[in-house]
């Protein structure tokens, strides 16, 4: 008999965009009545993809978690008047408060740990949370560059991460929001964290520090081959628009005032092409489904048809457009997902 093969469940960082991936498993719930935590064993999830894996972690349901983007989008990311004259209009500080969404995590998850979500299912569920440290230190406690951190409810050392801080590093988007505990948004580094997952489940590496695994102190991974695996991966949309127009390039002997209008999506675009590329080249055509919703296809709706849509968009029209447009493609691909997801 066939090994079972692990099945991870990766979603991307994307602001209230997130409310496509939370539609998609809500249409998976409503399709099976079952929690997408019975169908996955590896969960990775970046910046919005954190908040959603982690709410459903700690039980939430999936139309609770879809609903959040519609109801809460416009507290959580809300201008302050008063604070755009003192940071002078975002030179000089965040854009937005944490405040609302810290108290809509709170909420969530109340003050539960990774420790908790381990317990919580015996050790058989493991949530990824992609960050990235401003400030990390090496074994003596010296500075030294900056890097991605990724924490894991199936390792001892992350036992008592608080879900709230965890969430809030991971979506601490530069320019958005403020810094959090010295990290920002993991997806500077991991927006599409499938290849975090992917090489987490084939780690065969071992520590002497004893603080990995539960099942094993030593042992950094969960030993698994890569034909053992099936991933998932769902998207935040695109409007698959981000590119230099050639007649823009010119001579292509930029400065910062060329570059500045580019920089911010190329580095989350690039970011999520990376990680699809190397993810396509380790597992079998078989093994590995992606879900993407492209803003320039012909059956977008008119309201986000060839528009660059922002990780802070709170515009109801537009959040119920990507609802409904999360809903046609389950349902133009429900086979293909729905035969992907299910057992061997």
């Amino acid at each position: 008999m066939s090994k079972k093969k692990l099945r991870i469940l990766s979603i991307d960082g994307g602001g209230t965009r997130g409310i496509i991936p939370a539609t998609i498993l809500n249409c998976i719930f409503e399709e099976t009545g079952k929690s997408p935590v019975e169908f996955f064993d590896v969960f990775a999830g970046t910046s919005t993809g954190g908040i959603i894996i982690l709410s459903l972690g700690v039980g939430r349901k999936t139309y609770e978690i879809m609903e959040l983007y519609l109801n809460g989008a416009k507290d959580i990311f809300r201008d302050n008047k008063i604070d755009d004259i003192r940071d002078l209009g975002n030179l000089i500080g965040a854009q937005y408060s944490q405040k609302k969404l810290k108290e809509l995590l709170k909420e969530a998850y109340e003050n539960q740990t990774m420790g908790d979500l381990n317990d919580r299912y015996d050790g058989k569920k493991h949530f990824m949370i992609p960050t990235f440290s401003l400030n990390p230190k090496d074994s003596k406690g010296r500075s030294h560059n900056f890097r991605p951190e990724v924490f894991n409810s199936y390792y001892i050392k992350c036992n008592n991460e608080n879900l709230v801080d965890l969430a809030l590093r991971s979506s601490a988007a530069p320019t958005y929001f403020p810094m959090y505990q010295n990290f920002v948004d993991g997806g500077v580094a991991i927006n599409h964290p499938a290849m975090a997952a992917v090489s987490y489940a084939i780690n065969h590496h071992e520590s002497d520090k004893k603080s990995y695994c539960y099942h094993a102190p030593k042992k950094k991974g969960l030993e698994r081959e890569l034909k053992d695996l099936k991933v998932l991966s769902l998207g935040c949309g695109t409007s698959n628009g981000n590119f230099i127009p050639e007649e823009a390039i010119q001579t292509g002997d930029w400065g910062i005032l060329q570059w500045k209008d580019f920089l911010a999506d190329m580095l989350v675009e690039t970011n999520i092409s990376a990680s699809e590329y190397y993810v396509k080249q380790v597992l079998a055509p078989k093994d590995y489904l992606r879900c993407q919703l492209y803003f320039d296809a012909p059956e977008t709706p008119d309201i986000l048809r060839r528009k660059k849509i922002p990780m802070d968009v709170t515009d109801k029209k537009k959040l119920k457009a990507m609802k409904q447009y999360a809903i046609d493609y389950f349902a133009k691909n429900k086979k293909k997902i729905m035969e992907f997801i299910d057992e061997d």
